[in-house]
């Protein structure tokens, strides 16, 4: 799992229990539905899938948080084997407050990964791996200047195919993350950072 912010920050507590919960709930429904063999076929060799990532809004009315985009906001999966898998991710959030002198601030993060899946079940489909990404940001979390970070990690995580090619799933991992800061005006700052953490809480995604 990465957390790819331009600031590497761990989740709250309540949005990993959520997700530890999320993967014990799909591993239960597996062992419960039975289909016929062969309408959740899993991906193959040559299969390509794509995903949102995302964080349901469990507090508010809306549908979804507005809390931080999660690294890996959008990704595409390419599948060599049904063990094997490369993945390409990539998140731009653009933002203007229309206020005079004030600049346009954006978050652009790229990142690519190998995944290695497990034999799992007719419905289920687990897996680890590893990630790594580029991340940049001017203007960050309102301030002058810019930020360009590096993050890499490792990864487990579950998928539950709910209708035949569309799944949702959800990942945990270990990452190391550093931003080197540069303020206008000012000297350079380097951070890093170690931890745990969720990445992308929820990932709904499809095969073609």
């Amino acid at each position: 799992m990465l957390i790819c912010t331009v600031n590497f920050k761990q989740q709250k507590m309540k949005k990993s229990i959520f997700s530890i919960a999320f993967l014990a709930l799909v591993t239960f429904a597996s062992a419960q539905i039975t289909t016929n063999a062969g309408t959740f076929t899993k991906p193959d060799a040559g299969d390509t899938m794509f995903e949102l990532q995302f964080m349901p809004n469990l507090q508010g009315s809306g549908m979804f948080s507005d809390s931080e985009v999660a690294y890996g906001a959008f990704m595409m999966r390419k599948f060599d084997s049904s063990t094997k898998a490369k993945r390409y991710m990539a998140s731009l959030e653009v933002s203007d407050s229309g206020m005079d002198g004030a600049d346009t601030s954006f978050d652009l993060l790229v990142g690519y990964g190998i995944e290695n899946h497990f034999a799992g079940a007719e419905r289920l489909s687990t897996y680890w791996g590893y990630q790594g990404g580029l991340a940049y940001a001017n203007n960050a979390e309102g301030g002058d200047g810019s930020t360009v970070g590096v993050v890499a990690g490792l990864f487990l995580g579950a998928e539950y195919y709910f209708i035949p090619n569309v799944y949702i799933g959800t990942e945990l991992g270990y990452n190391l993350g550093i931003n080197a800061v540069s303020p206008d005006g000012g000297d350079g700052v380097t951070s890093w950072g170690l931890g745990s953490g969720v990445t992308g809480f929820l990932r709904l995604g499809f095969k073609l």
